[in-house]
């Protein structure tokens, strides 16, 4: 089996060195380095950032929480996703550990800190194998916490049973927040 059918067995578009040396099984970063240097030249894989690669097609939500690790997608990425705003935003946005924001080539991508308790928190993050996102009603509550009195264009497709739920591992002010939104929307 080559390289290149060992690495899209993993169904992975984005790799850092260390990924590719455990796929391809070796310790060797000089072969490693060989090998991107190959790919790269036929124009198989694209340096993305720094020392993360992958192949031209790759997924964008994948290289952000490659980039910044301990993170999800969420805030106004998913709130578009789901047309619960209608502002477009060319930065992609991930909940972590800490606020950063880092530029690729082609991307922005936005971190906002939320405490260790939330972030780490899975409830309603969902996991699509190679990057974690919010649902819908989490991304809510993030930026509710992060931004009280957020103005959301359409909430028709919440789960309001779902976000009352979610809301309870943030903080009192998320809660009556959520509460009052499910009460004003339901007029």
């Amino acid at each position: 089996m080559s390289n290149i059918e060992k690495i899209l067995k993993t169904w992975k578009t984005v790799f850092t060195v260390n990924d590719l040396k455990k796929i391809l099984d070796t310790s060797n970063s000089s072969s490693i380095r060989k090998f991107l240097s190959k790919t790269w030249k036929k124009q198989t894989f694209l340096n993305l950032y720094y020392w993360i690669w992958g192949f031209s097609d790759y997924d964008i939500f994948e290289l952000a929480c490659k980039i910044n690790k301990n993170s999800y997608v969420s805030f106004e990425t998913v709130l578009k996703k789901y047309w619960a705003i209608f502002q477009y935003y060319e930065t992609i946005f991930l909940a972590s550990d800490k606020s950063i924001e880092k530029k690729t080539k082609t991307h922005t991508f936005k971190t906002i800190k939320l405490k260790s308790s939330i972030l780490f928190n899975p409830i309603w993050i969902e996991n699509k194998k190679n990057y974690m996102i919010a649902s819908l009603e989490r991304a809510i509550c993030d930026r509710i916490y992060i931004s009280p009195n957020y103005y959301f264009d359409n909430l028709s497709d919440v789960n309001w049973d779902k976000l009352e739920e979610i809301a309870q591992i943030y903080n009192k002010r998320v809660i009556k927040e959520i509460k009052l939104l499910r009460k004003n929307y339901a007029k």
